[in-house]
This record gives structure tokens, C-alpha cells and sequence, in this order.
């Protein structure tokens, strides 16, 4: 079973100022969400509830390329 994404929804400007993307999976390990939000410095930051860290980023990679697949490209 690989991973899938059930849902796509933005993060609330009232959760974090300056937006997201979150990311309702499921998959081989069971379910969860997964979120992207900027910092006030520019950085791009991830929630994986511990699905990667710093020296393993297999997970997010997954993850990106899931919502990558789910991307209309109007340009």
C-alpha cells in the first residue's frame, strides 16, 4: 500500500499569518495530516507528527510529490 492524500485544504491565516498547506494521508503506517507553513522569515516549515526529521526526509518527499500530482497548472 503506498501513501495517498484524501484531502488538500489551506491553513487559516488565524492558525499561523501567513497561510499553509495542509495534507490529509493515509497510508502504510495509517493516517495523519501534514502541513506547510511559512515563518515570518521566509523559511518553509513542515508538521509531519514526527514522520521525518532533519536527517531523514523520505516522508516529506513523499508528501510533496503527492501534492505535486494534485496540482493544476493554469500557466
Amino acid at each position: 500500500m503506498e501513501y495517498t492524500i484524501d484531502d488538500l485544504w489551506p491553513v487559516s491565516t488565524k492558525v499561523n499569518r501567513l497561510g499553509g498547506i495542509g495534507v490529509d494521508w493515509s497510508g502504510p503506517t495509517g493516517f495523519g495530516r501534514f502541513e506547510l507553513y511559512w515563518e515570518d522569515d521566509g523559511t518553509l516549515h513542515a508538521d509531519t507528527e514526527c514522520m521525518s526529521s532533519d536527517e531523514n526526509r523520505k516522508f516529506i518527499k513523499t508528501m510533496m510529490n503527492l501534492i505535486a500530482e494534485k496540482v493544476i497548472i493554469d500557466g
